[in-house]
């Protein structure tokens, strides 16, 4: 079983992380071929008496995208789901508990879901915001 420590640690030796984190967060910016860029903010939390990891990648303000489209995708989504946050943006949003996340399966989201997330962007958008 793995602590937030160790995957913290297996996160910095094999990626580059933002120097700004907290005990409890990090992020990181993926760079793609075509110049453009995606952060995602990995967390640790507690929810029904377990630890948690979460990942969460910004797509694009929830007025450039509807609802209807966002459950659309969300519906072809094999890892994550587009949810809406605090400021009615949407997020790329995916959560593992802790005991059992082996580095494979935490290297996976830090991985697939910028990318996810920057197609939506661009489909959407036409930006690089995120």
């Amino acid at each position: 079983m793995p602590t937030w420590n160790e995957l913290r640690e297996f996160a910095r030796t094999n990626f580059t992380l933002d120097p700004n984190d907290e005990d409890d967060w990090f992020s990181l910016i993926v760079a793609f071929d075509d110049e453009r860029t995606q952060q995602i903010v990995v967390s640790h939390y507690e929810a029904y008496d377990r630890e948690w990891v979460g990942f969460r990648t910004s797509v694009c303000k929830g007025s450039e995208m509807s609802a209807e489209v966002a459950l659309r995708h969300n519906g072809r989504l094999a890892l994550g789901a587009l949810v809406m946050d605090s400021e009615g943006d949407y997020m790329l949003s995916y959560q593992a508990p802790l005991a059992t996340l082996d580095p494979g399966e935490f290297a996976l989201p830090l991985e697939v879901l910028p990318s996810l997330a920057d197609e939506l962007e661009k489909a959407h958008t036409a930006k690089d915001d995120y």
